[in-house]
C-alpha cells in the first residue's frame, strides 16, 4: 500500500469514527429531551449543522434505532435499539426475573405494570404488562419518562447511595409535566427521603393527570438499584384499601427475587 493510499484510509477511518460518535451523541440526547425531541431541539442540543443532524436522523430512523412518536411527533428510541437493549438484559437474566414479578403483580392488582431502567437523565420503559381494564395508562415499551415526575424514576433515585443520587439531582431538569409535578430540588429531596422511609414511591398525577402510580426499586445481582417497577391506576379506581393492596403486592413479589 502506498503512503497516499494509507493516508486516505486513515482519514476515512477518522471521518467514520466522527460520524459514529455524532450518532451516539444523538441517541443519548433523544431520551434527555423527551417530549421536546424535535429536529430543531436536537440540533440545538448537539450544536451541529442542520444538514448533519437531518442526515443522522434519517439514517438512524431507517435502521430502526429511532422513530417518531405517532402521538406527539417527537423522536423516541426505536424498536431496534430497544430490541438490542432487551437482548442485553436477557443475557443478564434481570428482565426475565422481573417479567415474572410483573405478571403476578398485574394479575393480582388488575392494573398496568411497567419496568423502567435509567437512560441518561430519564427512565425508559423496557417492559410492560397491560391492564385488562378498558381505561388504563397510555404507554409503550421504549417510552422515555422523566425521573422526577414518575414513580419508576423516584423509586430508582431513592434507592441510590447519597453520592450517586446527588449526581443525578444536579443534572435533572425539574420541568413541570402537570400542575402537581415537583419542580424544586429541595422538594424532590424531601420526596425521595419519604420514599425511602415508606419503602415505595408515589406519582400522584405528577406525570399524567388522572393517573396514580406506585413504584418500587429493582435490584441487580450486585445488590445495587438497576431500575424500578410501577403499578399505574386511574384515580377513580383507587382508594386506600386498593393502594395498600398494590404496595404490599409489589413488595411481596419483589422480595422473592432475592
Amino acid at each position: 500500500m502506498s503512503e497516499d493510499t494509507d493516508s486516505t484510509s486513515r482519514a476515512s477511518g477518522v471521518q467514520g469514527a466522527a460520524a459514529v460518535i455524532k450518532g451516539l451523541r444523538l441517541l443519548q440526547v433523544i431520551p434527555e429531551l423527551g417530549a421536546e425531541a424535535s429536529p430543531r431541539n436536537i440540533q440545538n442540543r448537539l450544536g451541529l449543522p442542520r444538514p448533519t443532524v437531518y442526515r443522522l436522523l434519517n439514517t438512524l430512523e431507517q435502521e430502526g434505532f429511532i422513530e417518531r412518536n405517532p402521538l406527539g411527533g417527537e423522536y423516541v428510541l426505536g424498536r431496534q435499539l430497544i430490541h438490542l437493549a432487551q437482548q442485553s438484559l436477557s443475557r443478564s437474566s434481570l428482565r426475565e426475573r422481573v417479567r415474572g414479578v410483573m405478571q403476578r403483580v398485574s394479575s393480582e392488582t388488575g392494573e398496568t405494570v411497567h419496568f423502567g431502567v435509567p437512560y441518561g437523565c430519564h427512565m425508559t420503559f423496557i417492559d410492560k404488562v397491560e391492564s385488562v381494564e378498558a381505561v388504563r395508562m397510555a404507554s409503550y415499551v421504549g417510552m422515555p419518562v422523566p425521573m422526577h415526575s414518575t414513580s419508576v424514576g423516584k423509586a430508582y433515585l431513592a434507592a441510590l447511595d447519597d453520592e450517586a443520587r446527588e449526581q443525578y439531582l444536579k443534572q435533572l431538569k425539574l420541568e413541570s409535566v402537570t400542575a402537581k409535578t415537583i419542580t424544586d430540588l429541595d422538594g424532590l429531596r424531601r420526596e425521595l427521603a419519604l420514599t425511602r422511609q415508606r419503602g415505595h414511591s408515589l406519582d400522584d398525577e405528577e406525570n399524567e393527570l388522572g393517573i396514580i402510580c406506585f413504584g418500587h426499586a429493582v435490584y441487580g445481582v450486585d445488590g445495587r438499584a438497576a431500575g424500578a417497577i410501577s403499578v399505574s391506576v386511574p384515580r377513580y379506581r383507587l382508594n386506600d384499601e386498593t393502594a395498600e393492596h398494590i404496595v404490599q403486592t409489589m413488595r411481596r413479589h419483589l422480595a422473592l427475587l432475592g
